[in-house]
């Protein structure tokens, strides 16, 4: 029986596993928008969603001027900092969260993401989705070209 024991294992060992989902959400915090199967896209949300929610927790904190932080409020986005950080590696990643998407998100309660299912995976059928964060700007027409 597999009673409390969450999550799939895609083949692959805990370490494996562990980097995969660390980069998925670190490219999916960078480009907002990544094309994955369903069964990893589902999946991503169980760590992309805290990550996010850490920034969203100090989204007010860090609209304010450094310099008028309170002692308090340092050390509370200092800890989500650290938080997100045991998911998201990638420097630049977890400055664009903290810099751009926390006060983005600022007034949402969860839901920072939609799955859209796209078709199959030319290669061996597998049911693909596009995994994106909600309330993105729109691509400009110079990168659509």
């Amino acid at each position: 029986m597999r009673h409390q024991k969450s999550g799939k294992k895609f083949g692959r060992e805990s370490a494996h596993r562990r980097a995969m989902w660390s980069n998925m959400v670190a490219s999916l915090i960078e480009h907002e928008r990544l094309e994955t199967t369903i069964v990893k896209a589902k999946e991503l949300r169980r760590f992309a969603e805290p990550a996010i929610a850490w920034a969203v927790s100090v989204g007010q904190l860090l609209s304010k001027e450094s310099e008028k932080r309170t002692p308090e409020e340092r050390v509370r986005i200092v800890h989500a900092m650290r938080m997100a950080q045991r998911t998201v590696k990638a420097r630049p990643a977890l400055h664009k969260l903290f810099d751009n998407l926390g006060p983005r998100y600022s007034g949402r309660h969860g839901g920072y993401m939609r799955i859209v299912q796209t078709g199959f995976r030319h290669g061996d059928a597998a049911p693909m989705a596009v995994i994106e964060l909600v309330d993105r700007p729109a691509p400009e027409a110079a990168e659509s070209k």
